[in-house]
């Protein structure tokens, strides 16, 4: 069995001076990607063409600029130092939004917040595992920017997309489905949540995904202060789930009973529903005890075939796209801690990092 090492990559600095850094550091990651995504939009049903995927991508350009414009200037700065044309690195950060827009799906991903209650000293706990393409890639970025705040941003594919900052906001990701329509306010994901995570409170963080999630992604998002809150978005709504005896679990699909009539995601991942109901009996299991190490342990668990939570050596389904866990990740915001398995949490340790 090989063990594979997450290393990390320090950036700080203007945006651009970290995008540099971040694009130096993890040029092969990032060159492999953009490649990853253009073979997997090909395949697409809608055969996507690299030019095809580039045009549609920069459609969003005028959005970002008007949301966060600091973020293009981290994108030139990550091109320049991957040595990238810059719109092939701003279709990287629309990975999502292209694999939708091309029918392109199979995110796998089963989810946990846990507080007060549930866990052992009441404080709060994040986990995750991240299911991609068994080619995807994965980074750790410590960036300090300019207002000092520091935050250590894991990122799928060459997109940040799960975040730990250094005033103890966490959250995580999964993806979630309605059926796409146009939506002219559409921002890529992988540039408003790290936004919304270099924020210094969990309300901050989430008035900034209120605002902005659209249709695609469910955040659980935690605090030093034992917090925890989770939201559904379509594209003009959204749900905050709250904790019900400390604990929120998530897989891919809608769990609020407003939008389980619009949700399409399981019709890609069809195990979602099992993984859910995996997830919760094993909090269950465990309520009043949980610690980071019983989180670690839950994810690394096989359940059932359709139930479960830690993926690898599964053929796909027909039709279906390959899809493995690519990243486990615990974090305590409270203690500024964030642990990461860098595969199947069954067979890859994890290892620590602080704020």
């Amino acid at each position: 069995m090989t063990t594979h090492t997450l290393r990390v990559t320090e950036c700080h600095g203007t945006p651009r001076q970290i995008g540099q850094q971040w694009g130096e550091a993890c040029r092969e990651s990032l060159r492999a990607s953009v490649e990853n995504l253009f073979l997997a939009l090909s395949a697409s049903p809608l055969s996507a063409s690299r030019e095809d995927a580039v045009r549609t991508a920069l459609k969003l350009e005028a959005n970002v600029r008007a949301f966060a414009p600091e973020a293009l200037e981290l994108i030139r700065g990550q091109a320049e130092g991957a040595g990238l044309p810059y719109e092939e690195a701003f279709a990287l950060q629309c990975m999502l939004e292209l694999a939708i827009h091309y029918a392109q799906l199979g995110s796998m991903c089963t989810s946990l917040a846990l507080t007060g209650e549930a866990t052992a000293d009441g404080q709060a706990i994040l986990g995750q595992t991240i299911d991609w393409n068994p080619q995807a890639r994965m980074d750790l970025l410590r960036i300090r920017h300019a207002d000092g705040r520091e935050q250590l941003s894991l990122c799928l594919d060459g997109s940040p997309y799960y975040h730990l900052n250094s005033d103890g906001v966490g959250n995580c990701a999964n993806l979630t489905l309605v059926a796409p329509r146009p939506c002219p306010s559409l921002v890529p994901l992988s540039v408003y949540v790290p936004k919304a995570m270099r924020q210094p409170s969990l309300s901050a963080a989430l008035e900034v995904l209120v605002t902005a999630a659209r249709g695609f992604g469910y955040y659980h998002l935690a605090d030093a202060h034992g917090r925890v809150v989770g939201i559904e978005s379509t594209y003009d709504d959204h749900v905050l789930l709250q904790p019900e005896r400390g604990v929120i679990v998530h897989a891919n699909h809608y769990q609020s009973e407003r939008f389980r009539e619009q949700d399409v995601t399981h019709q890609f991942v069809p195990c979602t529903f099992k993984r859910k109901e995996r997830i919760a009996e094993l909090v269950d299991a465990g309520h009043g005890k949980h610690t980071p190490e019983s989180v670690m342990r839950m994810l690394a668990d096989h359940g059932t075939p359709e139930g479960c939570i830690c993926l690898h050596d599964t053929p796909p389904s027909a039709g279906a796209m390959p899809r493995e866990t690519k990243a486990t990740v615990v974090m305590a915001p409270a203690r500024r801690t964030l642990w990461v398995a860098s595969g199947p949490a069954c067979r890859e340790p994890f290892t620590e990092f602080r704020l």
